[in-house]
């Protein structure tokens, strides 16, 4: 995930501080993304040494704490309008565990193929009815929450289809 650009965004409807940031990115994302305050951290600095960002003050909390405020310049902008416009791309060389073990399976002899194939079938009916009961109990809009759950079980039904053509193709070589 770009924490570069989720900050960006945020910082394009107003200045903040990085906890502001922090608080505006989990209140945004419903809780279900991590992010902590040193990945906003890191994250503010390379924004600002890359002029995407700049300071403009320093805001005095309650208990009397200072933090710097940061706002988007018109880079940043162009930044983040470009993230938005541009799609979301996975690399076909992501390292991918479930097609590691089996292609290694898949060599070894003494392994049943379509016995770890089914183990992950069975593990993956699991996980739907659980998030198919979540999804139930949340409300049919774009929050968060459903968001996280329907792409999940969406990746689940996609790994589920890959499993049954990888059990129909033949064996090794």
């Amino acid at each position: 995930m770009s924490i570069k650009h989720a900050l960006l965004a945020l910082l394009s409807d107003q200045p903040r501080t990085a906890n502001g940031l922090k608080q505006e990115f989990h209140k945004t994302t419903g809780d279900t993304q991590p992010l902590n305050m040193g990945q906003v951290s890191q994250t503010l600095s390379r924004l600002e040494r890359d002029g995407l960002i700049t300071q403009v003050g320093v805001v005095t909390g309650p208990s009397g704490h200072q933090a710097c405020s940061y706002q988007i310049t018109d880079s940043g902008r162009s930044a983040v309008q470009a993230w938005f416009s541009s799609p979301v791309e996975k690399a076909l060389s992501d390292r991918d565990e479930l097609v590691t073990k089996i292609a290694f399976a898949v060599h070894n002899p003494q392994l049943d193929v379509i016995e770890i194939l089914d183990t992950q079938r069975n593990a993956i009916l699991s996980q739907l009815r659980v998030l198919n009961k979540q999804a139930r109990e949340v409300a049919q809009s774009r929050n968060p929450q459903r968001l996280v759950i329907e792409r999940r079980i969406f990746d689940l039904e996609a790994e589920a289809r890959w499993l049954d053509r990888v059990e129909s193709l033949k064996g090794a070589h």
